[in-house]
């Protein structure tokens, strides 16, 4: 009995050459769903790209308005009008050992909301 090729699971003889327009189907079924899956990859990063790019656009043209209609002189006056800033200073003169007099200073601030 002469020796016959070793075959494939599909019965097709290992190492044969297959034709290129002579597909198996399931080979064709394999590439059609990972070009179909790399196809909506594809899209949905490109599509989460744009969104992303969108949703950036849109909060800072907001961010710039609400910025362009701030009036930050009448907001800082309206924070100072409700604090108090208290300062005490002490300055002491004392003789220095070259015999002038050489000023100390010491002090304490304290800041609260006038309501308290």
């Amino acid at each position: 009995m002469p020796d016959s090729p070793e075959k494939d699971p599909s019965g097709e003889p290992v190492g044969a050459e297959v034709p290129v327009g002579d597909d198996r189907p399931s080979e064709r079924i394999d590439r059609g769903i990972a070009d179909f899956v790399r196809r909506a990859v594809s899209a949905g990063v490109g599509a989460a790209s744009r969104s992303k790019e969108d949703i950036l656009r849109v909060a800072s043209t907001e961010v710039k308005t609400w910025l362009d209609h701030m009036n930050f002189s009448e907001e800082i006056t309206k924070a100072l009008a409700n604090m108090v800033i208290e300062v005490k200073t002490e300055i002491r003169f004392r003789p220095s050992d070259s015999g002038k007099l050489a000023p100390q200073a010491t002090n304490e601030v304290k800041m609260r909301n006038s309501d308290s």
